[in-house]
């Protein structure tokens, strides 16, 4: 085999060693990309969830996380892929000689001696003897698999980052997925307003019953449902508020006395207040 056809090989298997290592490096900036781009999901979408941002915080939230993940994609995913592609800089063959010597100690000296003799090549004129240098150093050193010095599997480390975000969207989506839907949707329609929901709604019995003889009287039943359940409730009629009877823990009654026109009446708490109702009175 030719001098040259030696180097050339050592200088082929330094190149895929490159090569190996920037696929690498994409392997680890996607673990590291996902991880980051899935906490700051679950990050944004939960504070959501719970605090009701004005839209101004949405926006910002909503284009911070967006600027953050795209960043993160370019810096740990497209720069190395791109680096594969030998666009932008990409490690010497210097360097790429040190990695594999911290890997293959018994041949660091040797490939670093091989690419410093061509480089006096290049810039003597009687290459003779270098050559023959080089060529008997590149032969010995020609068995090494340089590949193999960036192993692909110990990227399974990098899983640490990827896995716990992963697995802890997928059981929130499965045990409450609307804490991330409901967060996700306002964020996505981050210029639209929304008001926090009542903790429960009032409930009329017999709703489409709302009729009363002129003079007599109503008895006005109302049940309240939802997760938290008021301690007191009040009636609002002709511009006055009255406390509401509480028969029990979720229904409260009233009663009309005497009507003599329709009446216009709404119910609330503290915290919710119904739409008006009308109470619709009959001839007598």
């Amino acid at each position: 085999m030719s001098q040259s056809n030696h180097y050339d090989q050592l200088i082929a298997k330094l190149d895929r060693f490159t090569r190996k290592y920037y696929v690498s490096q994409v392997i680890r900036g996607l673990l590291y990309t996902i991880g980051l781009v899935l906490a700051l999901f679950l990050t944004v979408s939960l504070l959501e969830s719970q605090f009701f941002f004005e839209t101004g915080t949405r926006k910002m939230m909503f284009y911070g996380f967006l600027s953050l993940s795209i960043a993160a994609f370019a810096g740990w995913v497209l720069l190395p892929l791109g680096r594969y592609f030998h666009l932008g800089d990409v490690i010497s063959h210097d360097k790429a000689a040190a990695m594999i010597g911290s890997h293959f100690t018994s041949v660091k000296d040797k490939l670093l001696n091989v690419l410093q003799l061509r480089r006096q090549a290049s810039a003597s004129g009687d290459t003779s003897l270098v050559l023959a240098s080089i060529d008997q150093k590149a032969s010995e050193i020609s068995p090494v698999p340089f590949p193999a010095a960036s192993d692909l599997t110990k990227n399974r480390k990098y899983l640490k980052y990827a896995l716990p975000p992963l697995l802890l969207l997928i059981v929130i989506l499965c045990a409450a997925p609307s804490l991330i839907t409901d967060g996700t949707n306002r964020l996505i329609r981050n210029s639209d307003k929304f008001e926090r929901p009542a903790p429960f709604s009032f409930v009329l019995d017999k709703p489409d019953e709302l009729e009363v003889i002129q003079y007599g009287d109503f008895s006005l039943t109302v049940k309240v449902e939802g997760d938290v359940l008021p301690a007191e409730a009040y009636i609002e009629v002709d511009g006055y508020r009255y406390r509401l009877q509480k028969d029990n823990a979720n229904t409260f009654s009233y009663r009309f006395s005497n009507v003599q026109e329709d009446t216009e009446f709404k119910l609330s708490t503290a915290e919710v207040e119904s739409d008006d109702f009308t109470l619709a009175v009959l001839p007598k």
